[in-house]
C-alpha cells in the first residue's frame, strides 16, 4: 500500500512540475499558486518524498532481493534534489524526470512484492 501511495504522490509531483510553469505563463496568480511555486515549498516537499522512499523501497529490496526499484527511486530522488540547485531552464526537466523515475520505482517495487506474495500463496 505504501508504494501505491508513494507512486500517487510522485505522480502529483509530476503534475505540479508541469502545471506550475504553464499556469505562470498564462498569467495566473493567487495565494495557492504563489505557495506552490515558491522555492521553500520545493525544499519542504523533499521531506515526505525522502521518508516514503526510505520507508518502502529498502524494505522491498530486502524481501524480493532486486536492486532495480531502489536504484530507480534513488536516481529519481537525486534528480529532484538536483532540480533545486539547477538553473531555472533545467528545473522542470529534472523534476519531471525525477518524479517519473520515482513513480516507476514504486510501481515496480509493488509489482515485485505482489508477484512474490502470489508465488508464496
Amino acid at each position: 500500500m505504501k508504494d501505491l501511495i508513494a507512486a500517487i504522490l510522485s505522480g502529483l509531483c509530476v503534475v505540479h512540475c508541469l502545471a506550475m510553469p504553464l499556469l505562470l505563463a498564462l498569467g495566473s496568480s493567487g495565494l495557492l499558486l504563489g505557495l506552490f511555486s515558491s522555492e521553500w515549498f520545493h525544499y519542504l516537499m523533499l521531506l515526505p518524498i525522502s521518508v516514503l522512499l526510505a520507508w518502502s523501497l529498502p524494505g522491498g529490496w530486502c524481501v524480493h532481493q532486486r536492486k532495480a526499484p531502489f536504484m530507480l527511486g534513488l536516481s529519481g530522488f537525486l534528480l529532484l534534489a538536483a532540480a533545486l540547485f539547477a538553473p531555472h531552464d533545467a528545473e522542470t526537466a529534472l523534476s519531471v524526470s525525477g518524479g517519473l523515475l520515482l513513480v516507476s520505482a514504486h510501481l515496480y517495487n509493488r509489482k515485485l512484492l505482489t508477484r512474490l506474495q502470489e508465488q508464496l500463496a
